[in-house]
């Protein structure tokens, strides 16, 4: 697993996407590896859910034009400390990572 801090991973999408992470709605050869990144208590985080965001995982605001109609995932974190988020949009509990990259089913896209 990659591990980021928040500013790195922010940092990465700007210059270029750390190792992992996805860029737009494609999916590369490999399955996009969770971005492991450290949490604050009590502040609140913006998680990308249309993977076109240049600042992965979290939002920059891309889905606005790019993906119309999806929101990022809103969500506090519960405690200080390092968290795998999802980069492959598959999970089923998200933001967090559940290994759904590993499973070659369908292409990532808004869960109902």
């Amino acid at each position: 697993m990659l591990r980021l801090g928040v500013a790195a991973a922010l940092r990465a999408g700007r210059d270029r996407a750390p190792p992992g992470a996805l860029r737009g709605p494609a999916l590369s050869s490999a399955p996009p590896q969770p971005l492991v990144v450290e949490l604050k208590a009590g502040k609140k985080y913006a998680w990308c859910s249309c993977g076109h965001s240049k600042t992965q995982p979290f939002c920059d605001g891309s889905h606005r034009t790019a993906a119309p109609g999806v929101s990022p995932l809103r969500f506090t974190a519960e405690a200080d400390g390092a968290a795998p988020l999802c980069a492959c949009k598959r999970t089923r509990s998200p933001p967090y990572c559940d290994g759904s990259h590993r499973e070659q089913a369908a292409p990532p896209g808004p869960r109902p």
